[in-house]
Parts: structure tokens; sequence; C-alpha cells
């Protein structure tokens, strides 16, 4: 039987978590998430996708603020076999924590390792255009996504795959692959690939400043940008209205068309969505 301590944090972290509990060779003796955190406008104290999951299904939780000296006691007590780590971002483990398990820290990543580095890898291979990517399994060392590699496993990018739509599919095939993937890196655990770093590319966490339309770019990579905002952060550019007042409108949805960008779904801001065609005559994009 082996012991896994597993971190997460988002649906797509519970997807995995799902099948290591229901593998008979695993027993996950604890989950570690964010703690609860206040979300939206009334600020109400919310669970993450994770500790909701852990505590309907009575699993060990623990919400660290930071890997302290603490919380690194409690880990080494756990004593665990293996920790996965899926979705968590930081903070960073410690050379002391990865040494902790017998096979390490392993981490799954939806990219293509060392290309796409980074906690937003799905929206940003979208944008760029790439039509196939991977899920990779790597050992985590001290820097972010950087450690070497056990597996990968190639999926494809649909030519109208947001950003959900990606992250589904990832993390769905790692899902279906992590049991004989595990089993075989604990057999033989040196069998792990260093990455090659000359061949890294980086692309930093979405927001809702990226998110803003850049008309100067290419209509397919407009097309590509606005799928990769959904669900979040949503691209968006600014419009004027018949006073010239400047308002922000999300870009929902939007197509090519002979080479062209048609924009179909937008919100204005305090408005509800609608198609542009039915409004534009009232606004200007700026």
């Amino acid at each position: 039987m082996t012991t896994i301590v597993f971190f997460g944090s988002n649906q797509y972290s519970v997807i995995i978590l799902q099948k290591l509990l229901s593998i008979p060779d695993f027993n996950v003796i604890s989950v570690v998430t964010k703690p609860d955190a206040p979300v939206g406008r009334d600020q109400k104290i919310t669970a993450n996708p994770v500790s909701k999951f852990a505590r309907e299904n009575s699993l060990f939780l623990l919400q660290p603020l930071d890997f302290d000296s603490n919380f690194t006691k409690t880990f080494a007590e756990l004593n665990p076999d293996l920790a996965l780590c899926v979705a968590y971002g930081p903070p960073f483990f410690t050379k002391e924590m990865i040494d902790i398990p017998k096979y390490k820290i392993v981490n799954l990543h939806p990219s293509p390792l060392p290309r796409y580095r980074g906690a937003a890898p799905g929206p940003w291979q979208i944008a760029k255009g790439e039509t196939k990517s991977s899920m990779t399994f790597f050992q985590i060392d001290e820097l972010p996504d950087h450690g070497p590699i056990i597996a990968q496993i190639e999926f494809p990018i649909l030519p109208t795959d947001t950003s959900s739509d990606f992250y589904e599919r990832a993390f769905s095939i790692g899902s279906e692959n992590i049991e004989t993937i595990l089993k075989k890196y604990m057999e033989a655990p040196e069998n792990i690939t260093p990455q090659d770093h000359s061949k890294k590319t980086y692309f930093p966490k979405m927001n809702k400043d990226i998110a803003k339309i850049d008309w100067t770019q290419t209509p397919e990579y407009l097309e590509r940008f606005i799928r990769a905002m959904q669900p979040w952060p949503i691209a968006w550019a600014d419009v004027i209205d018949k006073d010239a007042n400047k308002k922000r409108a999300q870009i929902l949805t939007s197509r090519l068309e002979n080479g062209k960008l048609c924009i179909d779904q937008v919100k204005v801001e305090g408005k509800t969505s609608t198609n542009w065609e039915k409004i534009k005559s009232y606004y200007k994009l700026f």
C-alpha cells in the first residue's frame, strides 16, 4: 500500500484526487489545500473545490498558510511514501519537504515541459496557436516547473477549445494514466529525464490586465485569445457610447469569417450579454 499526501486547490485537482481514492493500492492519508478565503462582493468565506471535496468525503484535511517549520514537521510526521501536487501553486516546496517522502513529490503540469512553464499553461497554449500539448508528470525540485520528467502524455488542442475545455481534457488524461505512471515510477524512481532548460518558455499568470485585447494582433490570434480567456479572466476592450462615455466590454465569443474577426457575444459593463450586431450602432470599439 502506497501512502500519499495530496496537494491541490481547484476543480481540476479534484479530478485527480477522485481517481487516487479509487485505486486500491493507494492510500491518501492527507489532503493539503489553501485556507478558505473570502470570495465575491460580500466577501463570504468560501471553501475551494479541494477543501469542499475533502470535507464531504471525510478526508484528513490540512490548510496551511505557508510551508513553515510547523507544517514541515506535520508533513514529516505523516511520513508519506509519495506526495502528489496538482494545481497547488505557491508557496513552493523546500528541499527539506521534497526529501521527506520516499518517492519525493510528483507534480502534474499540462504542458510539454520545459515549454509553457508557469501558472497558466492552458490559455497561453491556445492563444499561441498550439495544436497539441502534453500532460507532464515530473519530480518537483526547488524551482517552479523545473524538475526531471517522469512521463509525458500527448493530447490534442482543438480549434474550438476554451481554457476550461483544455484543462478538462488534460486532467482527465492525467487521471486515466496516473495509476500506471506512478506505479512504474516507483518501481524505478531513478528512470527520470532532466529537462532541457535551454528550451524553456515561461508565460505569466492570467489576470484582468492581460485579458485586455490588443487590436494590433492578427485576427487569427485575437479569435484564439478570446477563447483562451474563457471562462476567466474574459477578454475585454474599451468601447465609447454615443455620449462619449468610455466603458469596458467583455468579448465573450467571436469567429473568423473570410480572414476577418467577427465579434459575436459581448457584455458591456452594467448591461446583460447580447449580440454585438444588435448594439454596435450605439458603441464604438476604442
